[in-house]
């Protein structure tokens, strides 16, 4: 029987579950507290003031001048909203897929209508920059590239810092999955030459699932101006957005009743990152990514991708010869009340994920971890 227990966690027999998957993440007790509030109306002067408030610490998290806009939603439903409104059918758009997610990106855009054009990495390598150059190189008709950032099925962080500027110098439009990524890795959506970011609350910003931010830059904005409206419908049109935002930004910011239960919680989680500073916060997490891969390799675990490309939110396990992920998962949530996830597609029973993207994670959490490893691996005689 499983039931909520006060404060950030939840009891199976009587044991508080410590959740460690790559998302959602256990938040902290002042965000569920927040999270439980008197219901709010989303409009009126306090609404906005707070609502701008949100978006405001957004847009330094994204690093950019662009407008950042809350979608009640998945961060899925704002990445269709990105490639849906830049975008019209016919067209072609470049993906670059290395996992789980850039095949959904795939499956988003031939959804729009578009016409998809693929560059693959082998699941568990990063996308190659240089490849997608030669890729733009070939064929001028491609309007735009999309990318997941941290591809959450592997744990592999695609170089987006080195893909944007390669985008930009051929006159794309350059639209990033920083759903697993935004708030716990290093992301300068300027500087990169993001011209549309989609994310997710319930990773890396620390709150409960439900909102899912988008920031569009001047680029986008220019792509989105030029399709016919109604194209993509109405409720993911970022036009729609933008003008609510517009016309009337002064008391009722968005097209749609605002989830501001949601939005009370992420202000908390977000004035939080903002007091321990953002720069401090995620090298706290790669702390914790060096720690849990110290912890593996004395169990006799090698972590997925190399210390030089780890992941500071989200480490991935090999499953030892012989062993299916789901068994060292069992017996994680069995004997340590720890949960964890085993891989996903082709990887699902070779690998096992740790997410340590939740902002109340602490180097105790991972220890426990490291000492069920080790214990999973004498139990199995490993």
């Amino acid at each position: 029987m499983i039931r909520m227990k006060e404060g950030s966690g939840i009891v199976v027999a009587n044991k508080k579950i410590r959740m460690m998957i790559p998302g959602p993440v256990e938040v902290h007790p002042d965000v569920l507290k927040a999270m439980g509030s008197a219901v709010e109306p989303h409009y009126g002067d306090a609404w906005v003031a707070k609502q701008q408030r949100v978006t405001e610490i957004l847009k330094e998290i994204f690093n950019t001048a662009g407008d950042v806009y809350l979608l009640v939603g998945s961060g899925t439903c704002a990445i269709d909203a990105a490639i849906g409104s830049c975008l019209q059918g016919g067209e072609k758009i470049l993906v670059g897929t290395n996992g789980y997610f850039g095949d959904r990106l795939v499956s988003i855009a031939k959804h729009n209508g578009l016409e998809v054009i693929e560059v693959k990495a082998t699941w568990g390598e990063e996308l190659d920059a240089d490849e997608i150059e030669r890729a733009l190189e070939r064929d001028p008709s491609i309007k735009a590239v999309a990318v997941v950032h941290s591809e959450t099925s592997t744990t592999v962080l695609n170089p987006i810092q080195d893909i944007g500027p390669i985008v930009r110098r051929h006159g794309q439009l350059f639209i990033v999955d920083a759903v697993s990524s935004l708030g716990g890795v290093p992301f300068s959506m300027d500087e990169w030459c993001v011209d549309a970011c989609a994310t997710a609350t319930q990773k890396c910003l620390g709150a409960p699932p439900g909102l899912g931010p988008i920031a569009v830059n001047e680029r986008a904005w220019k792509s989105i101006d030029r399709l016919q409206t109604g194209e993509h419908g109405w409720y993911t049109d970022l036009r729609v957005w933008r003008q609510y935002a517009q016309e009337w930004g002064d008391w009722h910011p968005t097209p749609v009743t605002m989830a501001t239960n949601n939005v009370n919680a992420l202000l908390v989680s977000l004035t939080q990152l903002k007091a321990e500073g953002i720069t401090k916060r995620m090298e706290r997490y790669r702390s914790l990514a060096l720690q849990l891969r110290e912890g593996m390799r004395k169990a006799g675990i090698a972590p997925f991708t190399p210390d030089e490309k780890l992941n500071p939110v989200l480490t991935a396990g090999v499953a030892p010869s012989g062993v299916n992920s789901a068994e060292i998962v069992r017996y994680f949530l069995q004997e340590y009340a720890i949960q964890i996830s085993g891989g996903l597609g082709a990887l699902k029973a070779g690998i096992f994920r740790i997410g340590h993207m939740s902002p109340v994670m602490t180097s105790e959490d991972i220890e426990l971890v490291c000492e069920a490893l080790a214990s999973f691996c004498r139990t199995r005689n490993l």
